[in-house]
């Protein structure tokens, strides 16, 4: 096959609207969240999980659901300014108040019919000394209740006067988990918040996504600041939601490709199987089968070859997440079979004598292997049990997983028992 073909899945992008499934419980918060704000009662709203699970995706699909370019479950469109920011990068407040201060800078831009309607707002925020060298210079002081202050009044203004055109503004903040505690970003939402609340002010959302970390940080902080959160963890997708992601992009890719592509059954299920309901392996075994792809059906084949190759989607995932506790700090094979026993737990704690008995390593060598596993941070040890541990996270069991069933299925291929 010489033609080049158009290959629908993103695993190094965030997923457009079209392709984004399931989280409907999210979505039912959310939805509550900014219609409680539209109507007064302002709630802001908090997504944690793990690298790869769908929070920035997540955030892109409440982006266009916040302004009204995807109905809601239930009600009318929505018509809030939704401002995205990026945290990383921070490493103190004033880098955390620059970067809210632009995002809104450039949301309003956007819009003439806003500029208008607020024109002082408008010149406050151009002008707005946060944003240009006064707080850039060393050793400057940064008072952030007189930044807070000012800030916070021309938030109101503005929802005083653009209250005929939008519902509210909406603040996307992902990566805040990003920041360390040092930064305040907690004790600076919690004060926007109430000095807001004190201004008659009810109609500004902060939504916040990040690992399972942000809310200790937060806390730490300030204490009381992870109360303003209605907060959600996502957990991986259900087996059927995994594989409409798969026949969703092979649709577009047929919708906009001249050669059709199909792909079986026992594909879709390999795909499902290997991705363990993370939205970002999803995306990234579905684009290398995709791609290994010659014969315009994608089959069991291509989807192991594409996992399995040198290039492939174990190997980029490894190369984005995982590789260096899983190969380059690690020397013996048999630290990697017990490995390779924990990722049957997910994240769970387990008892050294299951290790021993599920990895058919020596009690001696999985005693070294535990020690040496949790000295280079690659596994935990219970503080509270004695003799428990577990991996760090759920996608790096997910990871050693879909390795251990792409092996199998390759070799059960070539007909070796595994």
């Amino acid at each position: 096959m010489n033609e080049q073909k158009f290959n629908p899945f993103k695993p190094n992008d965030i997923v457009h609207s079209g392709m984004f499934v399931g989280r409907l419980d999210e979505l039912r918060v959310i939805e509550r969240c900014l219609f409680q704000s539209k109507m007064g009662n302002q709630q802001h709203f908090m997504i944690q999980g793990e690298r790869g699970i769908g929070k920035s995706s997540l955030l892109f699909y409440v982006n266009h659901l916040a302004e009204g370019r995807i109905r809601p479950m239930r009600g009318d469109n929505m018509k809030f300014v939704a401002i995205s920011i990026d945290l990383g990068g921070c490493v103190s407040q004033s880098d955390i108040v620059r970067k809210v201060g632009r995002g809104l800078r450039q949301a309003i831009a956007q819009r003439k019919v806003l500029k208008e309607a607020a024109k002082g707002v408008w010149e406050w925020i151009t002008n707005w000394e946060v944003l240009g060298v006064k707080y850039n210079k060393p050793g400057a002081d940064f008072d952030l209740e007189e930044v807070a202050e000012e800030f916070v009044n021309n938030l109101a203004n503005f929802c005083d006067e653009t209250s005929e055109e939008i519902d509210g503004l909406l603040f996307l903040i992902d990566e805040a988990d990003r920041p360390g505690s040092e930064t305040g970003l907690g004790s600076y939402l919690k004060l926007i918040s109430e000095r807001l609340t004190w201004r008659g002010c009810h109609k500004v959302v902060f939504g916040l996504a990040g690992l399972p970390s942000l809310l200790a940080k937060l806390r730490d902080s300030h204490e009381s600041s992870p109360r303003l959160f209605q907060t959600m963890l996502l957990e991986p997708l259900t087996i059927e939601e995994r594989k409409r992601v798969v026949r969703i992009g092979i649709r577009e890719a047929n919708e906009k490709n001249c050669v059709q592509t199909e792909i079986t059954e026992d594909a879709v299920n390999f795909l499902a199987e290997l991705s363990e309901g993370y939205p970002h392996f999803v995306q990234q075994f579905a684009y290398s089968a995709f791609e290994n792809d010659n014969d315009n059906i994608i089959d069991e084949d291509d989807v192991g070859e594409g996992a399995f190759d040198d290039g492939g989607a174990l190997s980029q995932l490894g190369d984005k997440f995982f590789n260096e506790m899983y190969h380059a700090r690690i020397s013996s094979e048999e630290y990697r079979r017990v490995l390779d026993a924990m990722a049957e737990h997910g994240d769970k704690w387990i008892p050294r004598k299951k290790i021993i008995s599920e990895s058919g390593v020596t009690e001696a060598n999985v005693n070294n292997a535990l020690q040496a596993l949790k000295s280079k941070s690659i596994i935990l040890q219970d503080d509270k049990k004695r003799g428990s541990y577990r991996l760090p996270t759920n996608s790096f069991a997910a990871w050693i997983n879909a390795i251990k069933a792409a092996r199998a299925k390759s070799d059960a291929q070539r007909g070796i028992e595994f």
